[in-house]
């Protein structure tokens, strides 16, 4: 039990490793956030687990598997994605701090972290699709 324990751990480590280009590991950075920083994250705010990852998973899980497709319209619908979902999210987070004045609530702190995911999404994607047109233009 304990050695297959080992190696379960060991080929979970090995996947979690982030080398090289930022762009080849933007499918782990997210089911990292997704599966470990969510559940650690909701817990601390509203003492429950898997709410958050469950959400991370309706709002990651379709640019998680579009950085799993690869391709350049993959990279633009998720930077269309995530900019959507910025937009959402930025609302929220600034009724929350609006409405709450002085007094920060958590439910406007607790969407920080989603924000700041969405953030990095679409400017990965913006700044891989417009490498993209930019190889597209010179060859022409």
């Amino acid at each position: 039990m304990s050695q297959i324990v080992m190696n379960l751990t060991m080929k979970v480590i090995e996947f979690i490793k982030i080398q090289g280009k930022l762009e080849k590991n933007l499918v782990r950075i997210n089911l990292l956030f997704i599966v470990i920083f969510l559940n650690i994250w909701d817990f601390l705010i509203s003492r429950e687990f898997f709410n958050g990852m469950v959400l991370g998973i309706l709002m990651f899980g379709p640019p998680t598997f579009l950085w799993i497709v690869g391709t350049a319209r993959a990279a633009a619908l998720t930077t269309l994605i995530s900019i959507f979902e910025f937009a959402v999210l930025a609302v929220f987070v600034l009724e929350g701090f609006e409405l709450g004045g002085a007094a920060t609530t958590l439910k406007s702190v607790f969407w920080l972290p989603y924000l700041l995911m969405a953030a990095i999404n679409g400017f990965w994607g913006l700044k891989i699709y417009s490498e993209y047109r930019e190889k597209k233009v010179i060859k022409k």
